[in-house]
């Protein structure tokens, strides 16, 4: 039948509510797409920063225990570039976009130098040219552009996982409780 057999009343409410959730979510994610696209960005940096001030406490913690440390250098640098990126956002997007760009561009250009010895020429043009104006696209907005992507990206996702969430739970059987 699936993953759940059935389910209780009280989990099908729990999962129709946690369904709601996931789609009102999404749907503000797909509103306020550049919001979400720069929390995100911040929240890479938040993680980069901490994998570095933990790499830095434990470091100093074996010193104390006698070991003999001298990697201080890497941690230094992934808190400073983490503490960067969650200051300033739009520095990880636009590095974010700039190598999403430019390998959007670097595919288009591999797939039109192909078109020759594809099967389907015609369909191969159009694929090479519409991924070399998504790289455009993207290259020419920046940080803002690729803040966007991702808040709509992550949007539709979480909007139709909640739709997908809220279908199997009226598909799924009652189970009634003894």
């Amino acid at each position: 039948m699936g993953i759940a057999t059935a389910l209780t009343p009280q989990m099908r409410n729990t999962t129709r509510l946690t369904a709601i959730g996931m789609v009102l979510l999404g749907l503000v994610a797909i509103i306020m797409p550049f919001y979400v696209g720069l929390a995100s960005a911040m929240l890479i940096g938040v993680a980069i920063a901490a994998t570095g001030l933990g790499g830095l406490i434990i470091n100093l913690r074996l010193r104390r225990a006698g070991y003999a440390i001298r990697t201080d250098l890497a941690y230094w640098l992934y808190f400073a570039v983490g503490l960067l990126l969650t200051l300033i956002p739009q520095l990880t997007l636009g590095l974010a976009a700039l190598l999403l760009g430019a390998g959007f561009l670097l595919f288009g250009f591999i797939g039109w130098l192909g078109r020759a010895h594809a099967p389907d020429r015609t369909l191969q043009t159009i694929r090479s040219l519409f991924t070399l104006t998504i790289g455009i696209v993207i290259l020419g907005s920046g940080a803002s552009g690729i803040a966007w992507l991702i808040g709509v990206g992550f949007g539709v996702s979480l909007l139709l996982q909640g739709i997908q969430l809220w279908t199997l739970v009226q598909q799924a059987p009652l189970l009634l409780e003894q």
